[in-house]
């Protein structure tokens, strides 16, 4: 019998969070997010749990051969920890577990992950994982070896974007490009989805194939984790599915731009501009009030979009550190 994973995350954690988040108005007590990654953290290989003087922090193996690089996540520190008694407690754990850390993840790269470095103030959006930019001062203070940064902003004229990626969009469905609506409840799609999926963003950081039964799981949750509906498109060539999109409508009407993912072979020809294009004219046709384009990493093509309407939200940072070198 397969051993149903927990959904029960340790109380301390729970604790700390409720400390540092309770006062915000979308704090929610049972922390569904939360719970749903936790379930995925206790399926990965050699999870172990620290619960230190000043701060909680999960760990796991990202992967295994030919030696081991771990995933931190769940990083919550006592409120008003000491900055020099937080870097001891982080180098003895890091000399605890010498191997390369990457991070932060939740347990799966397709649940919300990443640090706040910086926060305008403007509301989470559903599905984001709250952190607090504290936290970033303290990890860049343990000397990453690489930083890799992040952003969600959000939109509320749309025609800038049209008319820039109109000529892309009139020469992409002269080959036959359209966006054909995509059902997640439709098994047989899903795992297309799932091998697509894992075409385009198996080199990407941090990234891990979930099982069948894992992918199931996280696609069943979007719209009870995202408290909206998903909005899923193959991107297709003719008879081609050469891509997806995934976006959410939220109740109010906002659409948020979750992921626009195509094939390696058919990047960086323009083709990532019509869908641009397609999906603003979608956004448009369902008179959203505005369009938050989610944790997009900062060197993504996607930010050459025209800039003078756009709102940042905030950004975000994941991080690489090197193997603690043995005397």
């Amino acid at each position: 019998m397969t051993r149903k994973p927990s959904t029960t995350p340790p109380p301390r954690l729970l604790e700390l969070r409720r400390a540092h988040y309770s006062g915000f108005a979308d704090y929610d007590p049972e922390e569904p997010v939360l719970r749903s990654a936790w379930a995925f953290f206790t399926e990965q290989p050699q999870a172990q749990w620290h619960e230190g003087n000043g701060f909680v922090l999960g760990l796991y193996a990202l992967t295994e051969e030919p030696a081991a690089v771990w995933a931190f996540g769940y990083l919550e520190t006592e409120p008003d920890v000491d900055p020099t008694a937080f870097a001891a407690e982080w180098s003895a754990l890091r000399a605890a577990v010498p191997g390369p850390w990457v991070g932060p993840l939740l347990g799966s790269t397709f649940l919300p992950y990443r640090v706040v470095t910086d926060d305008s103030g403007a509301p989470y959006f559903p599905g984001e994982w709250r952190t607090r930019p504290e936290y970033a001062a303290l990890l860049e203070a343990q000397g990453p070896s690489k930083t890799i940064h992040y952003r969600s902003a959000e939109r509320s004229h749309f025609q800038n974007v049209i008319d820039v990626s109109q000529p892309f969009l009139d020469r992409w469905k002269a080959e036959g490009f359209a966006l054909d609506p995509m059902n997640p409840a439709d098994p047989a799609q899903m795992e297309v989805l799932h091998e697509v999926i894992d075409r385009i963003f198996s080199g990407n950081f941090g990234y891990q194939r979930l099982s069948p039964a894992q992918f199931g799981r996280w696609t069943a949750s979007l719209s009870d984790l995202h408290r909206g509906s998903p909005i899923l498109h193959w991107v297709c060539l003719g008879a081609q599915r050469v891509g997806f999109t995934y976006l959410f409508a939220l109740p109010d009407g906002t659409v948020v731009f979750k992921t626009i993912g195509l094939l390696p072979e058919h990047q960086a020809q323009g083709l990532g501009n019509a869908v641009a294009g397609a999906l603003h004219h979608l956004a448009k046709d369902r008179r959203a009030p505005r369009c938050i384009y989610a944790l997009v990493h900062t060197e993504n093509r996607v930010n050459r979009m025209p800039d003078p309407d756009i709102h940042l939200i905030r950004s975000y940072a994941a991080y690489f550190f090197a193997p603690v070198a043995r005397d």
